[in-house]
């Protein structure tokens, strides 16, 4: 009877309906009605079709004792540890505050890293089933991508001819309000921030999700469609206007984490160019091919300084047209020229000082306010637990900070450190962040073997899995929160591709093992 059931067509279809909605919906962060029920601006609209797919797929497929991929288990290791952590954080002596306790605190965070974890396991073995499931997943992240950005081109141009949100159509603002809760303020924000609950939020989409794919297929030249104009694929006309909504979010460290994208592929970029240059100019007699390393040293620093170029160059001409809208870069520009930024003595508080002058204050007091909790507490302070030893070990020039005085009088939550790396240290010890970057490198390894699957949506998802890895680690800088989904969807795509890619290996071995039997007889 169950198995009938799940056979059958309208199952296979409402699956496939809810994973598609989990996927589509990821540009919805703070789902208004759920960040009531969650007391936290994180509730993203795909935890609603998540939960559904949870009911109705995983728990049924987990009965049946179906697999999950290896990637998982360092993940479920970082899981145990941080619980035996916070449950010996009860016997520390942190400062309560705003009503809160350790129990409570802890409760909340775990409630967070439950929900991460059923985005990532759940993806993760729905992805495993086939090669065709992981061409939806980037057909359904396309189509987010596009409708985000349609609806991104829509509000620049009610900007551009309004000027400014409060003169956007009634329509448009009860549409945000119903789909959105947005931080005070965003409404007389110069930033986009499309449906997500704060600018920052929404390049993560960018950045964690839509980039690392866009720029793997344009890349490598492969696409998911097989419809091409001239030579250019369909990635390489969703790019562009996608790189358009992202700079309108004048982002900061997601411009940080594509650059590292960009210099990633600029590599790999020198690599191929040099040995294309090279052969030809050998093929071609204009160099004869020589034992010395002259010549080769003379090609990869020309190639590396025309890729270099483009890039730095690209970066300059943005931060200096966002200078005139965006005052954080103008300061940038301003410390750059004037030298100031080169003559940082590298103390605490002149680096938080040179931060506040940089507009980025509030988040090295908080950087530097973990990094002390960790010093005094190694082994950690239990998940969610920061905020209790904050005010006691952080620099006396927070106080300068309206921001950081309104979080310790009169803020209704405690405060926390802003980075998930700096949390993970001070809430979690070096064990924990130890098991977290050693999962982190388990998928970048795997990331490494889909790419050398002859499949080329594996291809587009192996190297598209590394670039992703290489922008978490810098937006670990900005976010802290396991509840954004982004993340888990980018290593989702990883652990289930590390499972297929094993299975094809195994299967071409098998193959190869028997046809050279058959040779043989």
């Amino acid at each position: 009877m169950i198995t009938r059931i799940l056979n059958h067509k309208v199952y296979k279809i409402l699956c496939t309906t809810l994973f598609g909605l989990v996927l589509v919906g990821l540009p919805l962060t703070s789902l208004p009605f759920l960040t009531n029920i969650f007391g936290s601006m994180i509730g993203p609209f795909s935890f609603i079709p998540l939960a559904g797919l949870v009911a109705v797929w995983l728990l049924p497929y987990l009965i049946r004792r179906g697999k999950l991929p290896a990637e998982i288990l360092p993940l479920l290791y970082f899981v145990l540890i941080a619980v035996i952590i916070s449950t010996s954080a009860f016997f520390l002596d942190g400062l309560y505050t705003r009503g809160r306790d350790f129990f409570d605190q802890t409760i909340r965070a775990f409630i967070t890293l439950a929900i991460g974890l059923a985005f990532y396991i759940t993806l993760s073995a729905y992805i495993q089933q086939g090669k065709s499931i992981l061409r939806q997943v980037l057909f359904f992240i396309y189509v987010a991508g596009v409708l985000i950005i349609a609806w991104s081109i829509f509000e620049i141009g009610l900007v551009r001819t309004r000027g400014g949100y409060e003169f956007f159509p009634e329509w448009v603002k009860n549409l945000k309000t119903m789909l959105v809760m947005q931080i005070p303020g965003i409404d007389r924000s110069y930033r986009l921030s499309g449906f997500a609950y704060e600018p920052s939020w929404y390049v993560l989409f960018f950045d964690l999700t839509l980039f690392p794919i866009l720029l793997s297929a344009v890349f490598q030249r492969k696409s998911l469609f097989n419809f091409r104009l001239w030579i250019f694929q369909v990635e390489d006309i969703i790019l562009p206007f996608g790189l358009a909504a992202f700079a309108f979010g004048f982002p900061r460290i997601a411009l940080i984490a594509l650059f590292v994208m960009l210099l990633y592929l600029g590599i790999l970029g020198i690599q191929n160019l040099y040995r294309k240059l090279y052969t030809w100019l050998c093929k071609n007699n204009v160099i004869k091919r020589p034992e010395g390393l002259l010549p080769k040293i003379v090609l990869i620093v020309l190639v590396v300084v025309i890729l270099s170029g483009a890039i730095f160059g690209a970066t300059a001409v943005f931060i200096k047209i966002a200078s005139e809208k965006d005052y954080r870069y103008q300061l940038f520009l301003d410390k750059i020229l004037s030298g100031e930024l080169f003559k940082l003595d590298f103390s605490e508080d002149d680096i938080i000082l040179m931060a506040r002058d940089l507009a980025f204050y509030e988040r090295a007091v908080y950087w530097y306010g973990g990094w002390h909790i960790f010093g005094d507490h190694p082994l950690g302070v239990g998940l969610g637990n920061a905020g209790f030893y904050f005010v006691n070990r952080m620099n006396s020039l927070g106080y300068g900070s309206f921001e950081i005085r309104q979080l310790i009088y009169q803020a209704s939550h405690v405060i926390n450190t802003k980075s998930l790396w700096v949390r993970l240290l001070a809430e979690t010890g070096f064990i924990g962040l130890f098991v977290y970057l050693i999962w982190l490198y388990i998928l970048w390894r795997s990331a490494g073997f889909i790419q050398k699957s002859r499949d080329p949506f594996m291809k587009i998802v192996g190297l598209a899995g590394r670039l992703f890895l290489l922008a978490y680690l810098v937006e670990g800088f900005s976010v802290d929160s396991f509840a954004i989904a982004y993340q888990w969807v980018g290593a989702s795509l990883i652990t289930a591709g590390g499972l297929l890619a094993r299975e094809e290996a195994q299967t071409n071995r098998v193959s190869s093992t028997t046809n050279t039997e058959e040779l043989q007889a």
